[in-house]
């Protein structure tokens, strides 16, 4: 069966608003009264850890399972990301991701910012709701729509144990930050010099945009990506261990690398700054050296993670 994830900063409006729709809990044919917008599931609800939580809904008429996610600040890119992750193995047509945030208006903000944000509730949702039924229209649409293209795909295909054919590590690249660059580097090739492990690094072109994947090679076994994830990179490592649960992928079929270790404001900067400047020599020395500094730790965090897979207790 199919996955339908709906998104949403929150996980708690447009998202699961638009899930009632498409699921026939809230009416097409008219705006729905504030009872039962309250009647769906997860609405305006305060409930911990839900940023990168998928929370189930409910199934449609096919049986495909119906979920909502809280993306934060990720943006409509994580639906890229969601397909592009399902694409690394064969269950493309097992995804389909909604984004529902472009009818969110002032009022929803506001309101959701008090009821979920501040606990006050009182205050919040009433103006929660009075949004809500404004952008009604724009989320029957959207609801429309997924269940269009839902209608048109053919059913999720998937052979018996469909995973064990391939390995794949991904490496958590937050935007503008080379530190991932040196982990994975040293992964793929254990005894390469510190100066041509820069240079790799810096000649890279890998931004860490959300959404895209750049493949480097195999090392044990392993076919070794770097995952862009944005300005969310927490919120995207939980997002892809839950849709290696959903889509039931084993982890030592999917390791996932969000390495502890934090790269200085510094570095992050020059990296940013070198995007725009490339031909200066100065930005690219001072990357270099700061880089430098960090190899001896990015050795270990390697070192420990090689003897995880081994072990098969990765993340």
């Amino acid at each position: 069966m199919a996955k339908i994830i709906y998104h949403c900063y929150g996980g708690s409006h447009s998202s699961v608003i638009t899930a009632g729709i498409y699921l026939g809990l809230l009416p097409k044919d008219r705006v729905a009264s504030k009872a039962e917008l309250l009647e769906v599931p997860h609405f305006d609800q305060k409930e911990a850890v839900i940023h990168g939580r998928l929370r189930f809904i409910g199934r449609d008429i096919k049986g495909n399972e119906v979920l909502v996610l809280g993306k934060r600040m990720a943006g409509p890119e994580i639906t890229v990301f969601l397909h592009n992750v399902s694409e690394l193995f064969p269950c493309r047509e097992e995804i389909e991701a909604i984004d529902t945030t472009f009818p969110v208006n002032p009022l929803m903000v506001i309101g959701g910012f008090l009821s979920r944000g501040l606990n006050q509730v009182a205050l919040g949702r009433p103006l929660v709701i009075l949004g809500t039924q404004i952008a009604y229209p724009y989320f029957v649409q959207l609801a429309e729509g997924a269940e269009n293209r839902i209608r048109q795909k053919p059913a999720p295909k998937r052979t018996s144990l469909p995973y064990q054919e391939r390995h794949i590590l991904l490496y958590i690249c937050p935007e503008n930050d080379p530190l991932p660059l040196l982990l994975a580097g040293l992964h793929l090739a254990p005894d390469i010099n510190e100066q041509q492990l820069l240079d790799w690094a810096v000649s890279s072109g890998f931004t860490g945009k959300l959404g895209t994947f750049k493949y480097l090679g195999k090392a044990e076994g392993y076919d070794l990506y770097l995952a862009g994830t944005g300005r969310e990179p927490e919120i995207m490592a939980r997002i892809l261990r839950e849709i290696r649960t959903i889509l039931e992928i084993p982890r030592i079929n999917l390791g996932i690398v969000h390495a502890p270790l934090k790269t200085p404001f510094l570095l992050k900067g020059i990296y940013a700054a070198r995007r725009f400047f490339s031909w200066s020599k100065l930005l690219l020395m001072l990357e270099k050296r700061a880089m430098a500094t960090l190899i001896k730790d990015c050795r270990k965090i390697v070192y420990s993670t090689r003897i995880a897979l081994r072990e098969g207790i990765l993340d």
